[in-house]
């Protein structure tokens, strides 16, 4: 009995390998096998790419090209692959082959396209990697087999597609992985109808009136005059290129709103705009009937108007104040996401999500949001969203940014793929198999660990932040010494350098931020001086040369500079080494309110430093000057005390005014005036004598050192650094 069930369990095993097993050959140069390409004796342009990019691709695996038949019948003496467009299929495309035939159909020709790809990574050894190696050596096969019958078809989890990386600005790459381009589609992006109107006179009415007075920094939505421009714009960029069918029409990028009567009586209020913008959308709409217009529901579009919209009006959802590494679903932000979708998607029949990936103050923070994004793009489509906007580090390198944009894009079509293997997947398809296996098993970990842990880490963040999110030091100077141990193999790798310098300053950063100590870039010897290791200055050269070699310049979203960013650092730990600091993790008290976000008083004596970016190594007081009370025992030995300050206009932080030192009864002991310096972003380094013995007013054993904020109308912050006493 046991025999006879064996037998039968082999029989069908053997059976199902059998069927497995059975192929047609496709391609054989051997046995002159070579199929046609089929395409309608009346295909169009579109449609002659398409069956030309199914050929460049067979190209690139044999190294032959096929004939293109036009016509509306098949030869019985030749295999076709036959490429048609049918509109009324329900699937995007299929992929079909029950005869000597193959058939790829889609419901139009962009979707051709990606049928055609999607018939080479199934069915071929083509890979991306292949496929852009151009005028270089690639896999030339002299058979191809592929299986006797198939049949795939695919449809997109949503509409619209884009990983706005760098990466996707590359046709092979967005015919590849099957994502959007802004720039091919979108006639206005953004806030962008100034740049778009800048050849029209607008008259006053064409601008927001608020009380009595017109302002220019942002629109009225009731105005004829804008509207009259807008609608001629519009048409005349349809009319350059029909593939610009998109339309965003964003109040400026700012809280200001039109209460003008017209505003007004149509819904407007202080706050929101909502209303006049949707009433303009609509008049738009209905006059290109052909066109989608969108706005944003983004700081002053925040209520649903009281009419109906337009069926080629749309919305665009930002999650720019939500978006903090944790999947929306587990976050204390999801209610209320989830009723402004549900409100939103009854309203309008296209609801984008305007989403976030990258560390905006750091783009080589390598940001490994992959799971929670696969667990917010699952939530996109539960609740009806219909396009996606995945926004990158854009022109600019971020650390593993080709990762990103290709797992991104396959998330955008299928949002059940499993993120680990296709992590091992790229990884093992772009370097050597070490050098892979060490790639693979880090980002894994760091992407798990950044699912796992609840800790929040914004769209711009600090080191710090990242290090408490998934960055443990341990296990990154681990990684990177592996990951080191291959650049003699790999130095001529463009990609390979680029991460290299990413990485290279990542650990320069956590050196920064742990300043001295084991992870730290120095360490405090018995003497109380501060000594500079030899690998921070290692790690700069090596920053400055992998920067170099990658051509990479900048790492951040304003655009600072990597030589400066070295050069701040030569210069910072030049002056640290063998410094005293007598002050080092001594006690203190705050006596003055601290900031929300900012109650962390110990960077003023922890040994690091801050560079340019505010979030970074600063104690930040916008709603108090600084005061601190300081036992004398503790710096005993001091003969001055030595502070950093930063200057960034832009976000309206200012170096201090005056620097006092006072007694605990705010008696005046000394005080240093500071000059305004009109630098809109540096940093200062200043210093105080300690009073001393031949002083008039001598320093009491416990004392208060206040540092007052400069006195500028509006707001007005203080960024504070190291105190050294030495």
């Amino acid at each position: 009995m046991i025999f006879k069930r064996c037998t039968y369990i082999f029989i069908i095993f053997f059976s199902l390998f059998s069927y497995a097993q059975k192929t047609t050959t496709l391609y054989s140069q051997k046995n002159k096998i070579y199929p046609r390409i089929s395409i309608p004796l009346s295909a169009d342009i579109l449609l002659s790419n398409a069956a030309n990019e199914f050929n460049n691709n067979f190209r690139n695996i044999s190294g032959q090209y096929l004939k293109i038949e036009r016509s509306n019948g098949l030869n019985k003496n030749y295999n076709y692959i036959i490429l048609r467009v049918n509109p009324t299929q329900k699937e995007s495309y299929c992929i079909l082959k029950k005869d000597r035939n193959i058939t790829i159909q889609a419901t139009n020709n962009q979707n051709l396209v990606y049928g055609i790809n999607a018939f080479f990574k199934k069915y071929t050894v083509l890979d991306f990697n292949i496929k852009i190696k151009k005028g270089k050596e690639k896999v030339i096969l002299n058979e191809l087999k592929i299986p006797n019958t198939f049949s795939h078809c695919s449809s997109p989890d949503f509409e619209y597609r884009e990983p706005y990386f760098s990466s996707n600005f590359n046709s092979n790459f967005r015919a590849w992985n099957k994502t959007n381009y802004l720039e091919l589609e979108w006639g206005i992006w953004g806030h962008n109808i100034s740049k778009v109107l800048k050849e029209y006179n607008l008259p006053e009415s064409a601008y927001a009136k608020v009380g009595n007075r017109r302002v220019k920094s942002q629109y009225c939505f009731t105005s004829d005059s804008l509207f009259k421009f807008v609608n001629e714009k519009v048409g005349t960029i349809y009319k350059s290129d029909h593939g610009l069918n998109k339309y965003m029409i964003l109040p400026n990028d700012n809280t200001i709103v039109c209460t003008c009567t017209n505003c007004k009586s149509i819904g407007n209020t202080t706050k929101d705009a909502a209303p006049a913008v949707f009433n303009f959308l609509n008049s738009l709409a209905k006059n290109h009937k052909r066109l989608s217009f969108f706005t944003t529901a983004y700081v002053t579009v925040k209520e649903i108007p009281p009419f109906k919209a337009e069926n080629n009006v749309g919305l665009f959802y930002s999650t720019i104040a939500i978006q903090k590494g944790i999947p929306l679903e587990d976050s204390k932000y999801f209610k209320d996401f989830e009723y402004d979708i549900r409100r939103w998607r009854k309203y309008v029949e296209n609801v984008y999500i305007w989403d976030y990936t990258v560390n905006f103050d750091n783009y080589f923070d390598i940001y490994p949001s992959l799971k929670v994004t696969q667990k917010n793009l699952k939530l996109y489509k539960k609740l009806g969203i219909n396009g996606v906007f995945l926004h990158g580090s854009e022109y600019q390198y971020s650390t593993f940014q080709d990762l990103k944009s290709t797992i991104f894009a396959k998330l955008l079509w299928d949002t059940n793929i499993n993120i680990n293997d296709e992590i091992s997947q790229y990884f093992n398809k772009k370097f050597p198999k070490k050098l892979a296996s060490i790639l693979t098993n880090y980002y894994s970990f760091i992407n798990d660990s950044f699912f796992i842990n609840k800790e929040e880490l914004g769209i711009y963040s600090g080191i710090d932040e990242s290090v408490k999110k998934y960055l443990d030091p341990k296990v990154f100077f681990s990684f990177y010494t592996e990951f080191d141990a291959n650049t003699e193999k790999n130095k001529y790798d463009k990609d390979f350098l680029k991460i290299a310098t990413a990485l290279t300053f990542l650990k320069l950063e956590i050196m920064r931020d742990y300043g001295i100590g084991k992870y730290g870039f120095a360490t405090i010897n018995k003497d109380e001086e501060i000594i500079i290791k030899n690998e921070a200055a290692i790690l700069l050269d090596r920053l400055t040369a992998f920067s170099k070699s990658a051509n990479l310049t900048s790492y951040n979203e304003v655009k600072y500079k990597i030589d400066s960013y070295i050069k701040r650092w030569r210069q910072t730990i030049y002056k640290y080494h063998k410094r005293k600091h007598y002050f080092y993790k001594k006690p203190f008290e705050v006596l003055s309110n601290l900031d929300e976000g900012y109650k962390d008083s110990s960077v003023l004596n922890d040994g690091a430093f801050g560079l340019n970016g505010y979030n970074t190594n600063w104690l930040i007081c916008s709603i108090d000057d600084l005061a601190l009370k300081i036992e004398k025992k503790y710096i005993k030995n001091s003969k001055k005390i030595t502070f950093t300050f930063l200057q960034d206009i832009k976000h309206d932080i200012y170096y201090p005014n005056v620097i006092e030192i006072l007694d605990t009864d705010y008696k005046l002991i000394k005080k240093l005036n500071i000059r305004f310096d009109r630098s809109s972003l540096a940093t200062k380094e200043v210093t105080v004598k300690i009073p001393s013995k031949f002083d008039d007013e001598q320093l009491p054993d416990t004392f208060i050192l206040k540092i007052n904020r400069r006195n500028i109308r509006g707001k007005n912050t203080l960024a504070c650094d190291e105190i050294i006493f030495n």
